[in-house]
């Protein structure tokens, strides 16, 4: 008996190592499809039966025209621009909100928390409306600050750093006070640098969101200067055909700054799953 059940110990394990890689290829295998299938010509796209390879690896003639054919840069600048305030709007008023949820008590401290956390549940769609008349009267249409309006604030960013505020020993915050730390140093020298990992979590992800927003600024964009990434994307699509090696070429472009970002701080993506759990 006990030899069956240390057999049945490692068959376990390759069942776990097949079964994750079999996800990890399922998940991975769409994007190096798209990447090989940027560097084709739609003839060979359109070859029966179809071929994973390229005939020629170094044909980037697709990237080329992806950038003669529209001014992709203008859309990468702008998408740049608009994710990088977003973040970093998300992150100041998340961590500030955050905090005051996690350390403070005050009448109708729930009954507010939760009262946001209910705004997840709403369809965006619901509000695009009133949101569009309201950027309108501004003015704001066609602008960045226009585009940012919904973006400015994350209701997610707020229970993520409330979340992981509320890991923070309230010792530490004590013994801060103590030594004479106002709350705005408690803030910057003992509640951020405990939570680095919950804010570059919701870093990657706001500015994740904000480049892949699409149905938002289809609303309020009427120039092209003023376009994003994913509008951009759309230019290679008509009713009649897509052109499949523009797309994906296009796309290869847009995934590159987020595959970035997600390398360099995916140790910290990691340590605030670890850290935060989302208890509370």
């Amino acid at each position: 008996m006990r030899g069956a059940g240390a057999r049945s110990v490692p068959l376990a394990r390759w069942l776990t190592a097949a079964l994750v890689a079999a996800g990890a290829l399922t998940v991975v295998f769409p994007f190096v499809w798209i990447a090989l299938t940027s560097l084709k010509t739609p003839p060979e796209i359109q070859r029966v039966p179809l071929q994973l390879a390229p005939d020629h690896w170094g044909n980037l003639e697709n990237y080329r025209e992806v950038f003669r054919r529209a001014p992709f840069s203008r859309f990468l600048l702008n998408s740049a621009l608009l994710a990088t305030v977003s973040a970093v709007s998300s992150l100041v008023v998340s961590a500030l909100a955050g905090y005051g949820f996690a350390k403070f008590r005050f009448p109708g401290h729930s009954v507010f928390f939760f009262a946001i956390i209910g705004i997840l549940m709403v369809p965006f769609q619901s509000v695009v409306v009133p949101l569009y008349l309201w950027v309108s009267r501004l003015g704001l249409l066609d602008t960045y600050l226009g585009i940012l309006a919904p973006d400015l604030v994350s209701v997610f960013g707020v229970f993520l750093m409330r979340q992981a505020i509320e890991v923070v020993p309230d010792d530490y915050i004590a013994a801060a006070r103590i030594d004479g730390c106002g709350e705005w140093g408690i803030f910057w020298r003992v509640v951020l640098p405990a939570v680095t990992p919950a804010l570059a979590t919701l870093a990657i992800i706001k500015f994740m969101w904000t480049w892949n927003e699409f149905f938002w600024p289809l609303v309020v964009v009427n120039s092209p200067s003023m376009k994003t990434v994913t509008m951009g994307l759309i230019g290679f699509t008509n009713m009649y055909f897509i052109e499949y090696n523009l797309v994906t070429a296009a796309a290869v472009v847009s995934v590159l700054p987020i595959l970035l970002i997600f390398v360099i701080l995916q140790k910290w993506v990691v340590q605030a799953a670890v850290m935060t759990g989302l208890k509370g």
